[in-house]
């Protein structure tokens, strides 16, 4: 009977390209090809630096003198010479050998070295030995260089690993392209086009080059210079921004002790937690993916449009005309609370600094139990409980009127017939399913489109507009009726004012939130 042949170097290590995961997923293809292909391992240079390869010859009969016993001896001599294996190249071959020491075949004393150095890849190739191995780690979950090591550490790490131990010495493989100037061209000191890191922290800080890092493709070459890093520091301002609003309106706010129910808080808020919960599970998926700058471009539109443009800017109302302890403000603080723990845990990996002062603010500023630093909590998970379909279906579709109602506005404020939205009102001509829709919430639409007065009906007033989106909508826009209200800012019939003691007229609404906080 035939005696099994045993698998091929090249077999094994292509069996071990198929376990581990390349990314990106081209990686895969690139290095197979190469190793499928590859002619030979010549793992010897004749150079006359580099690590020597650790064999003997025996000058009488020939026999190569190779075995684990004898590299073990030498090994122990290279590590108490301070200048290493270049003890190889100093002492003779007699003097390296184990004293007395004979050839295991004809008992001969007399031996020659090899001169031949390792080749330069087998060196990196088998780092793993030394880095993980000497710790008890059997493989590093990833290797990390640019796409030329295919053909060089990656490829001399996985045939070195697999010879030596029969697997890859790393789990996972991550490839990355070259950086280059705005104009794509390679940086060299002829040109000089080269950005020094140092430079770009010096003057924007270190979080802003940390940005810029995970908001580029890295799978392709990227681009830097001093437009590149001005559009990322406006990113950064908008996201630091953003966070400066969140902490500026929950300073007297205690989880703990003034957070609202789930099933209590107000529709809208509702929404942004169920929308927020949707962004957090897209961003832990483009992390496990290493897609950073997915994850980076999408909380950059979570934050531009949804927060900031919609829920921020309706919710303003909200937070500054109610009492402080009011349901309505209790509810929008609870939700921004978890909005905040959501983006300062998971953008903690990116803006590290940053989000560090962010948390250190939120221990001296809100009680609440947190670890002594962000690094030192757990990321926000979404929580599936939270998500509530049907209600994003809504505003999806409410957040469409919104836009049509803006688009209206915005040409009501270039004809001059208003400044501010605060001084329309809107007439919606609605088709029947957001009729069903805008109808059952009329005490708050006014609010969610930012204006002070809302009728549904006929399309009249001073401009009229029909929907590019919604088909059969109309809207028109005219000046708000009534007279302003110092303190809220929103247009109400003249019946619908208070007079204070001082005089002065505020509505109904700023009369009863001045009386919750005892000032009349």
């Amino acid at each position: 009977m035939e005696e099994k042949r045993k698998p091929t170097l090249r077999k094994l290590a292509l069996k071990e390209i198929d376990r581990v995961r390349w990314i990106p997923q081209s990686g895969y293809n690139r290095i197979r090809s190469m190793v499928e292909n590859r002619p030979d391992w010549c793992i010897s240079r004749q150079r006359v630096w580099g690590v020597p390869i650790t064999v003997f010859y025996c000058k009488k009969c020939g026999e190569i003198i190779a075995d684990k016993e004898l590299f073990e001896h030498i090994a122990k001599l290279f590590e108490g010479y301070e200048y290493g294996a270049d003890l190889w190249f100093e002492r003779d071959a007699n003097e390296l050998l184990p004293e007395g020491y004979k050839c295991p075949k004809c008992g001969g004393t007399e031996f020659e070295k090899e001169e031949d150095i390792l080749d330069v890849w087998f060196d990196s190739g088998s780092s793993h030995a030394a880095v993980l191995k000497a710790r008890g780690i059997q493989k590093a979950d990833m290797y990390l260089e640019g796409s030329d090591q295919h053909r060089g550490w990656f490829q001399s790490s996985l045939l070195e690993g697999t010879a030596s131990y029969g697997f890859a010495p790393y789990d996972s493989v991550l490839t990355h392209g070259f950086i280059l100037d705005e104009k794509g061209r390679k940086m060299s000191k002829s040109l000089g086009n080269i950005v020094a890191p140092q430079e770009v922290i010096d003057q924007y800080g270190a979080d802003i080059l940390r940005l810029w890092t995970v908001s580029e493709d890295y799978t392709e070459d990227i681009k830097i210079g001093k437009k590149v890093i001005q559009g990322i520091a406006e990113d950064y301002r908008k996201i630091r921004n953003t966070i400066r609003f969140l902490l500026g309106n929950l300073h007297d706010f205690d989880p703990d002790k003034d957070a609202v129910k789930v099933e209590n808080l107000h529709e809208f808020d509702r929404w942004m937690l169920s929308h927020l919960q949707k962004v957090v599970k897209e961003v832990h998926n483009h992390y496990r993916e290493y897609q950073f700058y997915r994850a980076f471009n999408l909380l950059k539109a979570f934050i531009n449009r949804e927060l900031s443009a919609v829920y921020l800017d309706v919710l303003k109302d909200r937070l500054y005309v109610y009492a402080p302890d009011s349901w309505e403000r209790r509810s929008a603080q609870t939700v921004l609370w978890e909005i905040l723990m959501a983006l300062t845990t998971i953008l903690a990996p990116i803006l590290s600094f940053t989000m560090e002062e962010t948390w250190q603010t939120i221990r001296r500023s809100i009680k609440g139990d947190l670890p002594e630093s962000v690094f030192l909590a757990l990321m926000y998970q979404p929580k599936e409980e939270l998500i509530d379909e049907d209600l994003e279906a809504v505003y999806s579709k409410l957040l469409k009127l919104r836009e049509e109602v803006n688009r209206a506005l915005e040409q009501a404020r270039r004809q001059k017939l208003i400044r501010h939205p605060y001084e329309a009102k809107v007439y919606l001509e609605l088709p029947e399913e957001y009729k069903k829709l805008v109808e059952p919430r009329m005490d708050y639409i006014p609010f969610f489109l930012s204006v002070s007065q809302v009728e549904v009906g006929e399309a009249k007033g001073d401009i009229v507009l029909e929907g590019e989106e919604i088909k059969g909508l109309k809207v028109g826009v005219s000046k708000a009726e009534g007279e302003k209200c110092p303190r809220c800012w929103v247009y109400f019939p003249h019946s619908g004012f208070v007079e204070l003691p001082d005089g002065q007229k505020v509505c109904k609404r700023c009369y009863k939130a001045l009386k919750d906080m005892g000032l009349v």
